[in-house]
């Protein structure tokens, strides 16, 4: 092999090794990576039922609401996903029926249902579909120490992707408005990594494996 063959080679295997990076560097590249790593395991544009589960039963009068829950089924049911029947239900005082609106899954409902997929305590089921993906790392503080860990907090820019169609519904989104981000607009959000022997990795993923 000639001189210069062999001097174009090695350029072309120092540019090669200087351009893979180092998963452990801070950088945007690499907070891009763990922030979509963490979001590839979140279950997209998600809209929570009113209530644990369906079928369920709601009061027409009178009844307790904390959550706009009957505004919510509502819109629900305008977006195909719940279908609505006269009922009654015990009322709160005596033997009497009460008139109510019982709520049930449609086919369509079926297809997105997620259980526990509300992300709230008590674990509700919710409707989900699509995927947020990283559209921009802005700028992250520098990393440091905190409790025996290396973090970096991270300010950057979200778009759902492959959304379904009910989320940008005007009733869905006046009963839900956080389904609208990331729909229309790239949405801003804030992310807390971790430095590990692998590299960086979304505070919640580390967590989960027990971080």
């Amino acid at each position: 092999m000639k001189t210069s063959t062999v001097v174009t080679v090695s350029l072309v295997t120092l540019f090669a090794l200087a351009g893979c990076g180092n998963k452990k560097d801070a950088n945007k590249s690499n907070f891009s990576e763990a922030i979509q790593d963490y979001l590839n395991t979140t279950k997209g544009v998600c809209v929570s039922l009113p209530r644990k589960e369906a079928p369920f039963a709601l009061e027409k009068k009178g009844g307790f609401f904390f959550n706009h829950e009957p505004e919510k089924a509502a819109a629900l049911v305008s977006a195909g996903l719940l279908t609505a029947s006269e009922t009654e239900v015990p009322g709160m005082f005596g033997n009497q029926k009460v008139a109510a609106t019982q709520y049930a899954l449609t086919d369509e409902g079926k297809k997105y249902l997620v259980k526990g997929g509300g992300g709230n305590i008590v674990g509700f089921d919710a409707f989900c579909g699509g995927k947020y993906e990283v559209k921009e790392v802005e700028n992250f503080t520098e990393p440091a120490d905190m409790f025996g860990t290396k973090i970096s907090q991270v300010n950057f820019s979200l778009v759902a992707v492959d959304a379904p169609s009910w989320s940008k519904q005007s009733q869905i989104q006046a009963a839900y408005p956080d389904v609208k981000q990331g729909l229309d607009d790239p949405a801003q959000a804030k992310a807390v990594l971790v430095a590990t022997n692998e590299g960086w990795m979304h505070e919640r993923l580390f967590k989960s494996k027990g971080g």
